[in-house]
């Protein structure tokens, strides 16, 4: 073989190696799911199954420590414990979650917004003192209790009352997402302390604030969020679509007659219903039974 030959076998050689590797590059194996529906332990499975069909969302009472307690962008969630659900009880929690949350909001919006898992306990617990909560809400994800033989026993108000829970926590991680007029923020100042006196300028009604779902104004109730927290823009945002979510029509009469807080109100039910199809209002107008 003379050395022209040689050059050219050497080099398909390596022309034919080098298209090798970079197929072998290419090829991207398929990802195997997060999580098998249906679970198999449920008359629920197919709801649940259905639901993920619908929203790309998993339903889930089956996990482990390790999936309750992951959060890609918030690091652990170990402030906070569960217990197990009982899946004989996933259909009651799928109509309990119907009533107070999924059809109170279009398709679309879901499909933008929904958690990507929805852990399903039987208890849920929050810090070293194991206080019980309705709802916990973390990074994609979030934690629902009740799910056993108690839901059989929640009277209307239980249910109204969890609705609040559950609300108020989506709306707390949905207002991090919505871009809000500026309007809504130079309405109020921020600057300076508010003060309990309903007779003081301070007072913060008049300044435009509201309380968290609705409490009425008591320094240690914890509900006032301006006498807990600072006074900052998201605070105020959050305490506003919590609470328009979370009360009627008219648990909004006294607080609606300070015009700064009309005002707020109306740029932020506007801009919703503009936006995503929806009035807020009326999620907190609908009333469990």
């Amino acid at each position: 073989m003379n050395r022209k030959n040689i050059y050219f076998t050497l080099l398909l050689s390596i022309s034919l190696l080098s298209c090798s590797k970079e197929d072998d590059l290419g090829k991207i194996e398929p990802l195997e799911p997060d999580y098998v529906l249906p679970q198999g332990k449920s008359p629920a499975d197919n709801r649940i199954v259905d639901f993920y069909n619908q929203y790309g969302t998993y339903v889930l009472y089956e996990f482990t420590e390790t999936d309750f307690n992951w959060s890609q962008m918030e690091g652990s969630s170990s402030n906070y414990t569960f217990t197990k659900a009982d899946p004989q009880y996933a259909g009651e929690m799928l109509d309990l979650l119907e009533d107070t949350w999924v059809s109170l909001y279009p398709a679309d919006f879901h499909k933008k917004y929904m958690p990507y898992k929805i852990f399903l306990t039987k208890e849920l617990f929050e810090g070293s003192s194991a206080k019980p909560v309705d709802v916990w809400v973390s990074q994609g994800q979030i934690a629902i209790s009740h799910c056993s033989a108690a839901l059989k026993e929640m009277s209307a108000e239980d249910k109204m009352t969890f609705k609040r829970s559950i609300q108020q926590a989506l709306w707390n991680k949905w207002a991090d997402k919505l871009e809000i007029p500026n309007g809504f923020f130079t309405l109020s100042d921020y600057s300076k302390n508010g003060n309990s006196d309903p007779n003081s300028p301070d007072y913060p009604r008049t300044r435009g604030f509201v309380a968290n779902n609705g409490k009425e104004w008591a320094i240690l109730s914890g509900y006032e969020w301006w006498v807990a927290k600072s006074l900052d823009k998201m605070n105020d945002l959050k305490a506003y679509l919590g609470s328009m979510a979370g009360r009627t029509s008219e648990e909004w009469i006294s607080d609606l007659e300070y015009p700064l807080v009309k005002q707020k109100y109306d740029i932020l039910r506007n801009y919703i219903s503009e936006t995503y199809s929806f009035d807020i209002q009326k999620v907190g107008d609908t009333v469990c039974k």
